[in-house]
């Protein structure tokens, strides 16, 4: 395992880790406000351990569900209020059915519309491996050890 990495176990909707200076977070289906705020506080808490911006790898299992209005607003709200935080947004949505390739077509247009978008700070990927080389580049490190890792965690498929 990398030098710093530790993940934290939460009720089944969610899982948090932090690798290096990687935020990791895996939604199994659309988070409560309680499961935003407690995300939000685990943020916090990884960044005061590095004093600097993070890269945050934001992860939706295959089997998760659309978020409903409320929802797709709290996740929002979420990255709104810690984008000073993040040097580099991924957003990994797992599956590969049709219905998966639609709700990245959809979530790709919702980054575009609300402005979070931006191909210098957020992306959308389909598998991990992808993810990867964008961390060694941004951060210097090994960008496979750190996906690999977050695979042992259960925090990436």
């Amino acid at each position: 395992m990398s030098a710093f990495a530790s993940a934290t176990v939460s009720p089944p909707n969610y899982k948090t880790g932090l690798i290096n200076k990687v935020f990791f977070i895996r939604w199994e289906q659309p988070p409560t406000p309680q499961d935003l705020q407690v995300v939000a506080t685990r943020f916090r808490e990884a960044y005061e351990a590095y004093r600097q911006q993070l890269c945050v790898v934001i992860t939706t299992g295959a089997k998760a569900r659309v978020p409903n209005g409320d929802e797709r607003k709290g996740l929002f709200k979420l990255l709104e209020d810690h984008r000073k935080y993040i040097c580099e947004l991924h957003l990994l949505m797992e599956g590969n059915e049709l219905q998966h390739n639609l709700q990245r077509i959809i979530a790709s247009a919702q980054l575009i519309v609300t402005r979070i978008y931006d191909n210098n700070y957020a992306r959308l990927h389909k598998s991990a491996e992808g993810i990867a080389p964008f961390l060694t580049s941004k951060m210097k490190v090994d960008g496979n050890r750190i996906i690999n890792d977050a695979r042992l965690l259960g925090l990436v498929s």
